[in-house]
């Protein structure tokens, strides 16, 4: 890189290397002239006469200078004079180039500078430095909302394809590195980009994208990742893989922008959706907490199984680009139709001097690597900066390092992972996402939202159960993505908080509201299809299991469906326990319907058969089932006893404030807490199955609230069902239900995407531990006993105590944010919040509910038992009219130790079964599909495109903790 130096050798250059700082560090005076220097080492190389020097940054204190001047420079045993000429504009600092090749030990670097018959001289250390790539990612963050309509962000990221295009084009005969390329970060706008092309344009398009202009990454957009169940979670890479597939292309990495943290399910679904590498550009600063430490540290995240693994990098966040050059754009979000912006100086307000402090940070930390990426936007939805090819352009010509490349996720990755494959760390744990909070502002729809894509999954199950033909696959295609949009980070307006009554604000909710209605009507299409017959038996029914277990459990049958009476029988004439309840509904037991099918049942003349009803007791506060006996507070309607009636165990203490007890906290401020009062306790339903105990309320923040206990005989669990009828507040609340159970030296387990972990143990450090996402359900066990809880409706949940008091607004560095959490058998449901300072809703108001299911087991913590709870409170019983036609079901049944199926359906082309299998066990598990009526199978190891990847045999091995998707012809 060098040329061998010669002792004492004297070169006056003639050249100076000159940087006007692109922000100003020191105030200074117009005119005002240094009156002392300081010399700053840097990373950097400059090119010079063919070589190589190391770089220096000359500083003026206290002002500029204007005047010729003679500059020596001693270093390695050389000292070099520059002449500099006079700057009318003046200097802040300069670059000095130091002679000689570069060092391999720390070496001091003297400057002088001769001024007006003044000598000012400084030293440094220069300590060894190696040659960078540093990979610059061009993007627009993609918020679907935010800085305009969804309508005009869509079209300004549309815009900026066609813009990338053409720029692309145009500097196609640069230098490699400088040659532009596009990331368009989500799938949303590559969808709704082709929806909207021409055939002339699509060519276009895809013809950029094979030649690498325009860079695709796989997810459908940027997806707060731990509210999506799994199957979700998977699906937001499905359009991206198909439109590969079609393509002849590989997708095969994730960009997400702005999120703070995300689903560990991410990496235990690297087989099945092709994603290797996650780029994480998030937030600067927002409710990020301690995520900051994860910058620049790459690792391969294994999966739960420790089989998969997901190459992860978090790199600065995604709003440097703006950060450095905002002052010298316009501020897009106030402009109608934003446009590319042309400074005219595109090396001005560029990456320097960030990028060398950012290096010198970087290698005194210890990084281990000589290639790092940064992400360039313009802001959230901004148009492209045009002049970045130029700008790394004239970098490259300047600097020999850090180098400078135009780059696309797959290009980094790869090149990174070429390099350093054998020296990347290998992390497991769960990098627990901070913005899922922000989800409780629209309680309602956040609850229908989960409902929904469990009534999917099932009207996807039912259908592949019932082999019904003509799979409506564009409609459930559709539902999924409307599900994804709704879980999209995006939920409102930049000024959502500050200016809730402005118009656009409004229109801004009302579409993203939009998504979860569109998804509930086309869903409620789905699931009526999904149980039609074309033909039906009067007064019988069909009742359908979707889950991988024989189950039985309570079944609710419309009024419309049970008009000729309350008696019900079985399939063999044998009548059930059943009742009329106070809704016009039949409930009835259902009991051992078959895994993944049906049973079928009669409705008959005459009263609901009651015999063995005898352990259902109910009085004015207390109430039982023959398995659990709870009493309530009769001043509070807060449950005080809970016990489990076949060992009298409580799982309250005696000192418990009460279970499900409503907490409302004004100005999110804990010392200000209040519940709810004047309770009124009646009986709702009372009868030989079901019955219940209804509490009506007043409660701060609201026009009251009812929460119902409902027990059903002989089954193990109890239901509770709050409703609150909430006021609009615009001043800061939060509401929690309390769960404070009594489980000495309990661990906290819970659900998330294709696993489960326990808090603090199985979580990343620097992710979040103030408040936690579950999927189906929270488990509270020690050793001996415990308890399952779970919510279809409320995902959020603290631990111990609440610990989200006072987290308002942005929150940088804030101390509030915990770095461990202790073991805790209190649990506080998190329903509604408001405190956000941007984004979410301001307020919200109207009638939510609430559901919680509760079993208490006497035994240690098992995961096969607590994902069958939680996948059984989430996937009811299904009823509908009985089919006239012969349905012989499931040619197979599946069984494997501690092995679920997650997810059930029909092939897209009609012709297998799809199943999505989990080992939630902690050994491998043999997995045995077995033919029924003598079918022959077909087995094939698959993924999300439904592939036939690796013929399998009846019987085979799924990993601890694994997963797999496997397709099935018969």
């Amino acid at each position: 890189m060098g040329t061998t130096p010669k002792r004492h050798l004297f070169k006056t250059l003639f050249i100076v290397f000159l940087t006007i700082n692109s922000f100003n560090i020191f105030a200074q005076k117009a005119g005002a002239i240094f009156t002392d220097i300081q010399i700053q080492p840097t990373i950097a190389y400059l090119k010079y006469q063919g070589v190589s020097r190391r770089m220096v940054r000359l500083i003026f204190k206290n002002g500029k200078n204007y005047q010729q001047a003679e500059i020596y420079v001693s270093f390695n045993n050389l000292t070099e004079k520059i002449n500099i000429p006079a700057n009318k504009q003046g200097a802040e600092s300069l670059e000095i180039p130091l002679p000689g090749i570069p060092v391999t030990k720390a070496t001091q670097a003297t400057v002088s500078i001769a001024v007006n018959h003044q000598t000012y001289t400084a030293r440094c250390i220069v300590e060894p430095s190696r040659s960078w790539n540093i990979y610059v990612l061009p993007h627009s963050h993609v918020d679907i909302g935010y800085t305009n309509t969804q309508s005009k962000v869509l079209k300004l990221h549309l815009d900026n394809i066609d813009e990338s295009i053409a720029l692309a084009e145009k500097t196609q005969y640069y230098p490699v590195a400088a040659r532009f390329k596009w990331t368009t970060e989500a799938m949303w706008v590559v969808d709704n980009y082709l929806a909207l092309a021409n055939q002339e344009k699509k060519s276009r398009f895809w013809n950029a994208v094979k030649k690498g202009w325009i860079s695709l990454d796989g997810a459908y957009g940027n997806i707060n990742t731990s509210l999506t169940d799994s199957r979700q979670l998977m699906q937001m890479f499905a359009k991206s893989q198909k439109l590969a597939k079609a393509q002849g292309l590989e997708i095969n990495t994730l960009f997400q922008g702005d999120v703070p943290g995300a689903s560990w399910g991410l990496a235990a679904q690297v087989e099945q959706t092709g994603i290797k590498y996650f780029l994480s550009g998030p937030n600067a600063s927002d409710r990020i907490g301690n995520l900051a430490k994860w910058q620049d540290i790459p690792f391969y995240w294994l999966s739960p199984s420790g089989k998969q693994k997901l190459l992860f990098w978090q790199c600065q966040p995604y709003s440097l680009g703006y950060q450095l050059k905002g002052d010298k754009i316009p501020n897009f979000f106030t402009i109608k139709d934003p446009k590319p912006f042309y400074t005219g100086h595109p090396s001005e307000n560029f990456l320097n001097p960030y990028l060398f402090d950012y290096l010198d940070e970087l290698a005194q930390k210890g990084f281990p690597y000589d290639m790092s990426i940064l992400t360039w936007a313009m802001s959230d939805n901004a148009p492209i900066d045009p002049e970045l090819p130029d700008a790394v352009k004239a970098w490259n010509e300047k600097y020999a390092s850090p180098q400078l490349i135009i780059t696309s996720t797959k290009q980094f990755f790869t090149d990174f992972e070429q390099k350093y494959a054998d020296k990347i760390p290998s992390f497991a744990g769960d990098y627990t996402e901070y913005w899922t909070d922000g989800v409780s502002s629209a309680a309602r729809e956040t609850a229908l939202s989960r409902q929904l894509s469990d009534q999917l999954k099932q009207a996807d199950a039912v259908w592949a159960i019932r082999n019904k033909s003509a799979y409506p696959v564009q409609s459930f295609d559709e539902s999924w993505k409307n599900l994804l949009l709704f879980n999209e980070h995006t939920w409102g307006a930049y000024n959502s908080v500050s200016h809730p009554d402005d118009e656009k604000v409004k229109s801004e909710w009302a579409v993203k509201q939009s998504y979860v209605l569109k998804a509930g009507d086309i869903i409620d299409t789905l699931s009526m299809l999904s149980l039609k017959s074309e033909l039906s038996k009067a007064n019988q029914l069909d009742v359908y299991n979707t889950v991988s277990w024989p189950r039985t459990d309570i079944v609710y049958v419309p009024a419309s469906l049970s008009k000729r009476g309350d008696l019900v029988k079985n399939s063999s004439g044998k009548p059930v326990l059943s009742q009329r309840l106070n809704t016009g509904e039949l409930a009835f037991i259902a009991e051992q319907v078959p895994q993944m099918g049906k049973s079928t049942f009669s409705i008959n003349v005459g009263a609901a058969y009651r015999k063995g009803s005898g352990m259902n007791q109910i009085s004015s506060n207390t109430i039982s089932n023959g398995v659990y006996k709870i009493e309530l507070a009769p001043q509070t309607g807060d449950i005080k006893k809970l016990v489990k009636i076949s060992t009298n165990r409580n799982y309250l203490s005696a000192d418990s404030a009460g279970l499900n007890q409503y907490l409302y906290m004004p100005g999110d401020s804990i010392e200000k807490i209040q519940s709810s009062s004047n309770a009124r306790i009646t009986i709702k339903e009372k009868g030989p199955l079901v019955n219940s105990l209804l509490i009506t309320s007043a409660a701060p923040g609201t026009n009251g609230i009812t929460r119902e206990i409902r027990l059903i005989s002989g089954l193990d669990k109890i239901e509770l069902i709050n409703t609150i009828d909430k006021k609009a507040i615009r001043t800061k609340e939060s509401v929690h239900f309390a769960f404070p159970f009594h489980i000495p030296d309990a661990k906290v387990r819970y659900s998330i995407p294709w696993g489960s972990i326990t808090a603090e143990t199985d979580q990343l450090p620097y992710s979040n531990r103030n408040w936690y996402t579950m999927q189906r359900w929270i488990d509270l066990s020690n050793n001996a006993y415990g308890v399952t809880l779970s919510s279809p409706d409320a995902p959020l949940f603290e631990i111990g105590k609440i610990t989200t008091a006072n987290l308002l607004g942005g929150l940088p560095h804030a101390p509030l944010w915990l770095s461990f959490t202790p073991q805790s058998s209190h649990i506080y449901s998190w329903v509604m919040n408001n405190l956000w300072h941007t984004n979410f809703r301001a307020d919200q108001q109207g009638m939510v509910t609430f559901r919680y299911f509760i079993q208490a087991h006497e035994r240690g913590y098992d995961s096969y038992q607590a994902n069958q709870t939680g996948l059984s409170n989430h996937q009811p019983l299904l009823v509908a009219p009985a089919a006239v036609t012969l349905e012989k079901g499931l040619p197979f049944t599946v069984n494997g130790t501690h092995t679920y199926i997650e997810a059930i359906k029909k092939s897209d082309d009609g012709k297998g079964i799809l199943l999505q299998l989990v080992n939630c066990g902690d050994q491998d598990s043999q997995i045995n599909i077995s033919p029924k009526n003598n079918s022959s199978l077909t087995i094939w190891e698959s993924d999300l495109l439904e592939t036939r990847k690796k013929s399998l045999k009846n019987h085979f091995t799924l990993s601890a903790k694994g997963i797999m998707t496997i397709y099935i012809e018969n």
